[in-house]
């Protein structure tokens, strides 16, 4: 039995693009068997070609744990990986609900926990330049611009996973 993979975008930016692929590719003989790497791939397998659609839902960390999302009729879950979900459904079936409000809760408090940390990252990385400046010792000067590239770096990925954070809530909202 062959088998495929697919990237799957809607992990990072929380996004529905691709279904639609997915129902083209069911088509062809592809149908959707699990999802791999945490949900960034989608693994296909080779089977009957048949007419179906595919949904993708998000749904917040503090419920992983928890039971899946109610599906509707029509509808059963393919696999679920952290807090991504993938249903099939008949044609037939109406489209799901999706429930966002507590993942954007969730995305907001990480949002605001990422900007506290960013903010704390650029005035110590500030900090430290003044005190490189400001010190005559060679020593000191190495420790601390040592210190300043580690906090140059830390800055640069809580200002990425901030604006991502950002863009995700965007995208939440936009549905």
């Amino acid at each position: 039995m062959k088998k495929k993979f697919i990237w799957n975008p809607a992990r990072f930016f929380f996004h529905y693009i691709g279904t639609e692929k997915l129902g083209t590719l069911a088509k062809e003989g592809w149908t959707v068997e699990k999802l791999r790497l945490g949900g960034l791939l989608i693994q296909l397998k080779e089977d009957q070609p048949k007419d179906v659609q595919y949904h993708l839902e998000f749904q917040p960390i503090q419920n992983i744990e928890g039971d899946t999302l109610q599906t509707g009729e029509g509808w059963e879950l393919v696999d679920a990986v952290d807090y991504v979900q993938i249903f099939q459904g008949s044609l037939e079936a109406l489209p799901m609900e999706a429930q966002y409000e507590e993942l954007l809760e969730q995305l907001n408090q990480e949002g605001r926990s990422l900007g506290k940390y960013t903010i704390i990252s650029s005035l110590f990385l500030i900090l430290f330049f003044f005190l490189h400046i400001k010190v005559d010792w060679a020593v000191v000067q190495m420790i601390l611009l040592g210190g300043m590239l580690m906090l140059a770096i830390t800055f640069i990925l809580m200002l990425a996973l901030y604006i991502l954070n950002k863009y995700r809530q965007y995208n939440l909202k936009n549905l």
